[in-house]
């Protein structure tokens, strides 16, 4: 069971690339952490999203603040991790700034990994 974390403001979408090919398992969950200014799908990538089995989240965040998706984003991965702490997680963003979590998480014995493209899961 993978969860990830999509930070959709810094990638854009670019970072999805090659997502409709992975096999992705039934209990694995993407959530999409999106602001009014990075909101869009083009309807092809979108129809592919929603033909994959694994749990799909699009969560719309509050902005207006200098980093407002990265709180709202580790926020809400620590609630997961707290109902599920033997999940692995991903944050999908080539922000280093999630560096931090993923080593503060992983001292704790949470696996909780940035990567900078979705395809870098291999399942």
């Amino acid at each position: 069971m993978a969860c990830f974390f999509i930070d959709y403001e810094n990638e854009c979408g670019v970072a999805l690339g090659g997502m409709p090919l992975i096999n992705f398992s039934k209990h694995d969950e993407i959530i999409f952490f999106y602001s009014k200014q990075n909101a869009r799908l083009t309807m092809e990538f979108h129809q592919k999203i929603e033909n994959m089995e694994l749990k799909k989240m699009y969560i719309p965040v509050e902005t207006g603040k200098q980093n407002a998706l990265d709180f709202q984003l580790v926020t809400y991965l620590g609630a997961c991790i707290q109902k599920h702490p033997k999940k692995k997680y991903y944050i999908v963003s080539k922000d280093h700034g999630y560096n931090c979590v993923c080593h503060f998480w992983s001292n704790k014995g949470v696996f909780v990994k940035r990567i900078n493209h979705i395809y870098e899961y291999y399942g």
